[in-house]
C-alpha cells in the first residue's frame, strides 16, 4: 500500500503544476523565439552592449559584479566594490539595467571594467557575458569572484579569509550550499542532490583552466525563462563541475547548522526560538505548539530540535534562524528578496541586531535593511 504522506507529496507536486500552468503557458511564445533572439545577440553583441574601460587596474584577482538597480545605484553596492577593491580584486561590474550618468562616473572610479547590458538571460546571462568577455581579454584570473547584489554582502569582512582558510581546498566555494531534501511525515531527509546558490561563488585558477568550466560559459543559453534559468544555470553549473570532479563547498549548509545546533545548550536553543522567521501556515502553528511547552518539562529539548530540523528542511535555516546562523557560522549575506520568509527573516534579524544579540554588519548595509523592514510593516498596517 503506498504511504498517504506519498499520495500527498504527489497530490501537491501536480497541484504546483495546475498552478505554474498558465506562468508556463504565457511564456512559451518568448521561449519559441529565444534561439533566434539569442543568435541576433550574439551576433550583435558589441553593437547592443556598452563597454567602459574603469579607473583601476587589472590584476590577478577579478570580481564580475552582477547590478541590476534601475532606479539608482544603493550606497551598500558603493560599499561591496570597496571591499573587493580592499581585498585585492579588480571589480568588473556588469549592469543589466540603464545607468545614470552621474552613476556610471562613480562607478567607474570602483571598477577595472564596466558592461552596460540589455537584462537579458537574468543573472547568467550577464555572468556569461562577462566570463566571455574576460576569455576575449586573455585573463586568465588566479581568483575569480561571480557574484550579484540579490544579496547584502559582506555581512562581515572577515569573509574572504574566512573562505580561504577553511575551504581552501575547494576548486569553487559558494555562501550557501542548498542540499535538496526527499519530504515525507518525518519531516524530510537529505538527498544526494544538491547544487551552490548562485548569488556568490569564489573561483580558483584551477576551476577556470578546467574545460567543463570554460565549456560550460561557452555552451550556456541564456534565457528569460527563470525556471530554465535555475535548473540549466544555477543547478546545472554546479552538477556539471560535480561531475567533472571539481570539488565544490560553501561557507554555510544545512547539515552543518543541525549538527552544531545540536551542540548548543538549552539557553542557545530558547534565543534561536525567539528570533525565529516563519512563512509557512503549518510551520507558524508548529512554532506555536513548542512555544506553548515548559523548557523545563522533559522532552523539551528533543521537541525543539526536531521542530527546528522540520523547519530548515522546508526553507532555508539561515532565513528561518538568523540569530543562530550568526552564531554558528557568521552572518555572511542577507537576502534581499521579497519572499515572505526572507521578509520576516529581516524582521527577526533585525531585531536580534537592536538587542544586541548578532554581530553589527556595515553601517550603509544596516540602514538599508532597516528601511525595507519599516517599508514592509508600514505596508502591512495599511492592509
Amino acid at each position: 500500500m503506498v504511504p498517504a504522506w506519498k499520495i500527498k507529496r504527489e497530490l501537491n507536486r501536480i497541484k504546483d503544476q495546475i498552478l505554474q500552468l498558465p506562468g508556463t503557458l504565457a511564456s512559451l511564445p518568448g521561449r519559441l523565439r529565444e534561439p533566434a533572439r539569442r543568435d541576433a545577440y550574439l551576433r550583435d553583441f558589441d553593437r547592443v552592449t556598452q563597454r567602459h574601460a574603469g579607473r583601476l587596474p587589472l590584476g590577478q584577482k577579478i570580481a564580475i559584479f552582477l547590478i541590476y538597480q534601475p532606479h539608482g545605484i544603493s550606497p551598500s553596492t558603493i560599499a561591496t566594490c570597496n571591499w573587493l577593491i580592499s581585498e585585492g580584486y579588480a571589480p568588473f561590474l556588469v549592469l543589466n539595467c540603464p545607468l545614470a550618468e552621474a552613476d556610471r562616473d562613480r562607478l567607474l572610479g570602483l571598477c577595472w571594467s564596466l558592461l552596460e547590458r540589455p537584462n537579458f538571460g537574468y543573472d547568467f546571462g550577464g555572468y556569461q557575458d562577462a566570463i566571455r568577455l574576460l576569455n576575449r581579454d586573455g585573463a586568465r584570473p588566479e581568483r575569480l569572484i561571480v557574484m550579484n547584489d540579490s544579496i547584502w554582502a559582506p555581512m562581515r569582512s572577515d569573509l574572504l579569509a574566512r573562505i580561504e582558510t577553511d575551504f581552501a581546498e575547494a576548486d569553487i566555494c559558494g555562501l550557501l550550499h542548498d542540499e535538496k531534501v526527499i519530504h515525507d511525515t518525518r519531516g524530510g531527509m537529505p538527498s544526494k542532490r544538491s547544487h551552490i546558490e548562485s548569488y556568490f561563488y569564489l573561483i580558483r585558477r584551477s576551476a577556470w583552466d578546467h574545460p567543463a568550466f570554460q565549456a560550460f560559459w561557452r555552451d550556456y543559453q541564456m534565457t528569460d525563462y527563470k525556471p530554465h534559468t535555475i535548473k540549466r544555470g544555477e543547478i546545472g553549473f554546479s552538477r556539471r563541475m560535480m561531475a567533472a570532479g571539481l570539488q565544490l563547498d560553501a561557507y554555510s549548509r544545512r547539515e552543518v547548522f543541525l549538527q552544531r545546533l545540536r551542540e548548543k545548550d538549552d539557553a542557545f536553543l530558547r534565543q534561536t526560538l525567539k528570533y525565529a522567521a516563519y512563512a509557512d501556515a503549518d510551520r507558524i502553528k508548529a512554532a506555536r505548539r513548542i512555544a506553548a511547552l515548559d523548557p523545563a518539562s522533559p522532552g523539551w529539548r528533543e521537541a525543539v530540535l526536531d521542530h527546528i530540523r522540520r523547519t530548515v528542511n522546508r526553507k532555508r535555516f539561515n532565513a528561518c534562524f538568523p540569530f543562530a546562523n550568526d552564531h554558528i557560522f557568521g552572518t555572511a549575506f542577507l537576502k534581499k528578496s521579497s519572499e515572505p520568509i526572507f521578509a520576516n527573516m529581516r524582521a527577526a534579524y533585525l531585531r536580534a541586531l537592536e538587542e544586541g544579540m548578532v554581530a553589527e554588519p556595515p553601517a550603509e548595509i544596516r540602514a538599508e535593511i532597516a528601511a525595507m523592514v519599516a517599508k514592509a510593516a508600514g505596508a502591512g498596517k495599511q492592509r
